[in-house]
């Protein structure tokens, strides 16, 4: 669809951004072993000020304090607004493929939200938190189900999707340790496998797999090219190739 207003489409990136600044929160605390600081207001990392609303508007706040604490003059990473801004990329994806407001935006915009959130985890700690494949395996459970009228076929399909992909991803772990003497895959990405699955079903399955595998080869050169190293993270590969053959269905159904 053509986007139904300026307004709308303002309205959403908007949505899209606040949501993107509630990740940052999440993409910072979840790693850690103290689960206490999930219940804390914001606050620097670095003088420990609790953050007021001149402090967390997205993007802007960042913008205007030049990438600074400006209570401490602590540098503040560029992954706060960037997260901020492909969030609300997402949102605006996810209100395209629906064809505006809809059962079907929210949970692709969820699902968006959850990915990024992943994604980031993944890449600055190496690993993929359960909590958000059981949030994202749930709304693709509501996906199947919600939006459907025929469960049983949504059900077969889904079930169908889940052991073809997630199959694979195991198939691909045992083999690079029978040949290799290590795990091709982590079991992290084995479960996002599974995840995409169940909310693409079998027939895009092949596809969405050349597409995770063409954008994890190419995440790979880009990352040894920044020096990061022999291993590198797949799951924003994984989560980026599932969100696509979300928003572009078409593009996904080549293969089926």
């Amino acid at each position: 669809m053509i986007f139904g207003g300026a307004a709308d489409a303002l309205l959403v990136a908007l949505l899209g951004c606040i949501f993107g600044s509630f990740a940052t929160m999440l993409i910072h605390r979840l790693p850690s072993d103290d689960r206490s600081v999930m219940g804390r207001r914001s606050a620097c990392p670095a003088c420990g000020t609790v953050l007021g609303i001149r402090d967390l508007v997205p993007v802007l706040s960042w913008c205007f304090s030049k990438g600074r604490c400006r209570h401490c003059q602590a540098a503040v990473g560029w992954r706060y607004p960037l997260t901020e801004v492909v969030t609300a990329l997402v949102f605006l994806g996810a209100w395209w493929a629906a064809d505006g407001f809809s059962p079907a935006f929210f949970l692709l915009a969820s699902l968006g939200l959850v990915l990024v959130i992943m994604s980031a985890i993944d890449l600055e700690h190496g690993y993929l938190p359960d909590p958000l494949q059981i949030a994202a395996f749930l709304l693709g459970l509501a996906w199947r189900f919600a939006l459907s009228g025929d469960p049983a076929h949504e059900a077969l399909d889904a079930l169908l999707g889940i052991l073809a992909l997630g199959g694979t991803g195991l198939l691909v772990r045992w083999g690079f340790r029978l040949l290799r003497g290590r795990e091709g895959f982590g079991l992290g990405d084995v479960k996002l496998l599974a995840v995409a699955g169940l909310w693409l079903g079998l027939g895009p399955a092949p596809l969405y797999l050349i597409a995770a595998g063409l954008g994890g080869a190419a995440f790979a050169l880009i990352w040894r090219q920044l020096g990061g190293g022999r291993e590198f993270p797949l799951g924003p590969a994984l989560a980026l190739a599932l969100f696509l053959a979300l928003i572009f269905p078409g593009a996904a159904r080549l293969l089926s």
